[in-house]
């Protein structure tokens, strides 16, 4: 057995084994018409030695990297989380890594590391993209970088997009509310230029002008703009509101803060867009739209892989449908 100082090379597998640096190179890239005796025998070779191929080197040498690049507003989102997952699990079988980077929904922090990860030569993104007004990924990336964008929409017509029923699954809630008897629902956003904000939005509104009932909506640029005092504006008039609606989970998270500084969650009835672990754990336990992050993760990473090997050049916009968990916030026992 050769013993050596430095790493292992192939040169050193190839002598080891007694076979051929081809030979030894066809094994370590899953060639089909191997003999299984030499194949085991070259793995085995591999193992004594402890070799460890250099992706870096081969990944340059073939000019591919086997990393895909995935940039998010907010790496510590509970849906987020769920979708770099799922995510990671598809790249991981097809041998791919993948590179994770958060814009905090920050157009020109977005930019920097996307022109960052196409300079580390991925070979596809996925993106949650910063803004909804603006579409510059490609003056950034050129044409052939395959592209998918979920949970926001996309206008370009090169990019895969993976969304949910947002306006619907709005709609529905505000409904839910309204059963209720609550006339006066407020509902409280984050980023009111994205897709998903100006969506829930409209759901909304839909649902309050079937009733011919008047709007109330609070929307900010920031989560720490959810303030007692941003809030508490709309509980100091006479037509008070007697539920809420928050547009996503940091929009839950701010409400939540600010009514607990006020007067308490338990009273107002409440209903959020994005489920979370401790949901269930409030007192009363929180009535939820449920997004299937998993679900998009999957979904967007293998549409991904569909353009890297070729087998899809038109453009596909899967929308999933969410559910609706009914807990006590909203007002069922």
């Amino acid at each position: 057995m050769i013993r050596r100082s430095t790493a292992p090379t192939l040169v050193d597998v190839a002598r080891e084994a007694g076979v051929s640096l081809k030979t030894a190179s066809r094994v370590l890239n899953n060639s089909s018409e191997l003999n299984p005796a030499t194949e085991k025998r070259v793995r085995e070779a591999m193992a004594r030695l402890d070799y460890r191929p250099n992706e870096l080197a081969r990944g340059l040498k073939a000019r591919r990297s086997a990393a895909i690049g995935m940039i998010v507003p907010n790496l510590s989102d509970p849906f987020t989380a769920s979708t770099l997952q799922a995510v990671l699990t598809v790249a991981r079988a097809r041998g791919y890594a993948v590179i994770f980077t958060s814009s905090s929904g920050d157009e020109s922090l977005e930019k920097a590391e996307l022109d960052l990860l196409v300079r580390r030569q991925i070979e596809g993104l996925i993106v949650a993209p910063a803004l909804g007004k603006k579409n510059y990924f490609r003056s950034i990336v050129g044409t052939r970088l395959p592209i998918v964008a979920f949970d926001q929409f996309v206008s370009d017509k090169s990019i895969d997009c993976v969304t949910v029923n947002n306006r619907e699954a709005a709609r529905t809630a505000v409904e839910h509310l309204l059963t209720h008897g609550k006339k006066k629902i407020l509902a409280v956003g984050v980023r009111p230029d994205i897709y998903t904000c100006v969506e829930r939005v409209a759901g909304y509104c839909e649902a309050m002008a079937a009733e011919k009932l008047p709007e109330r909506v609070l929307l900010v640029e920031d989560e720490k703009d959810l303030t007692p005092e941003a809030i508490g504006k709309f509980f100091r008039k006479k037509d008070a509101p007697d539920a809420i609606f928050s547009l996503n989970w940091v929009a839950s998270m701010g409400t939540l803060r600010a009514l607990r500084d006020l007067h308490g969650f338990g009273s107002m009835a409440f209903i959020s867009f994005d489920d979370f672990e401790l949901a269930e754990m409030l007192s009363p336990a929180l009535t939820v739209v449920r997004q299937p992050s998993a679900e998009m993760g999957r979904i967007a990473a293998e549409l991904l892989f569909e353009r890297l090997t070729g087998g899809r050049t038109v453009r596909k916009n899967v929308v999933l449908s969410t559910e609706f968990h009914i807990r006590q916030s909203c007002g069922c026992s």
